[in-house]
């Protein structure tokens, strides 16, 4: 065995087995570059939330990625015992409306009225298996802590509307596709884009290891969470902080700057890579299509991802 292989082997078994992560989305994303992507990581950069989901994983598939997330329980940022639902807000009828004839489906912070442009909101991205969407509750409704925790955020930025799929989304079948056909209008119309992951949530801020981080979250290896990355102009990412969450900008905080090119530290050098490959992302998607063709073999794509959308 080559020196390269070796060193390939030697990060594939650190990345898997120390850091356990899965083997599949290492593998999709990193390739034979894992050496160079993969920065210094300590004992408590492990992801504890993400250790037991992918021991069944192998490097061409990811067994819990094929699970059916569509009606998990909804998350609590709270004491779920004395957490209630928001109800009879959010109209139905009002959104199926709007989308139908083509407006605008982002609701006003208090979810009584539907923001119209070009007043500013936010958009979240995220993904279902951590308990994000809909879950078993009916269309008017979501558990009111996880609303006023994405209401919070909002509001530090600025902005007077939130776009969330779990609520913006009709579930009338031709308000919905024509819901579905303007989602990346609403990525890149949106004052901010919130990127919300449990998995970035577990892993404690630092920038040197944070686009790694990203690189290897459930949120990146999606496609249409891909897709709203591409068409968003400011991201935001929630990280795990000292005291609670933290909010880090995807271009001024988390991304090498372009100027660090020259710095050959293996420390600056992972993070660089890193950042590369989430600026060619950004750069060269602007249509599912493209999509397919930049992201390749990794999971969740292909024929699959466009029908499973339109009914989740």
């Amino acid at each position: 065995m080559d020196s390269s292989s070796d060193e390939f082997l030697k990060a594939f078994r650190r990345a898997t087995n120390e850091l356990m992560l899965c083997p599949n989305r290492v593998w999709a994303v990193a390739g034979e570059d894992l050496p160079k992507l993969l920065p210094r990581l300590g004992a408590n950069d492990k992801n504890h939330a993400d250790t037991h989901k992918h021991e069944l994983c192998t490097f061409d598939f990811c067994e819990y990625s094929r699970r059916d997330f569509t009606a998990i329980q909804q998350r609590h940022e709270c004491d779920e015992r004395r957490c209630a639902r928001i109800r009879y807000r959010f109209p139905r009828k009002l959104l199926a409306k709007a989308a139908s004839s083509g407006r605008s489906t982002v609701w006003n912070l208090t979810g009584d009225a539907l923001l119209e442009p070009p007043r500013p909101y936010m958009a979240i991205s995220h993904v279902w298996s951590d308990g994000t969407g809909t879950g078993a509750w009916k269309d008017e409704e979501v558990n009111r802590c996880l609303y006023l925790f994405f209401r919070d955020i909002a509001e530090q930025f600025q902005c007077e509307g939130i776009w969330w799929d779990t609520l913006c989304i009709p579930r009338e079948k031709a308000a919905r596709t024509e819901a579905i056909r303007r989602i990346q209008s609403n990525y890149q119309n949106a004052r901010i884009t919130l990127v919300h992951d449990l998995f970035l949530r577990n892993w404690e801020w630092d920038p040197k290891t944070a686009c790694f981080a990203i690189l290897m979250s459930p949120w990146f290896s999606r496609g249409w969470t891909a897709l709203e990355l591409a068409k968003s102009p400011k991201v935001k990412v929630i990280f795990k902080g000292r005291c609670g969450p933290v909010i880090k900008d995807l271009d001024e905080e988390i991304l090498a700057s372009e100027g660090e090119e020259n710095n050959r530290k293996d420390e600056d050098e992972a993070r660089r890579r890193a950042s590369q490959i989430i600026r060619n992302l950004r750069k060269e998607i602007s249509s599912l299509n493209e999509l397919l063709t930049v992201l390749g073999p990794r999971y969740n794509l292909g024929r699959k991802i466009y029908p499973s959308f339109l009914h989740y």
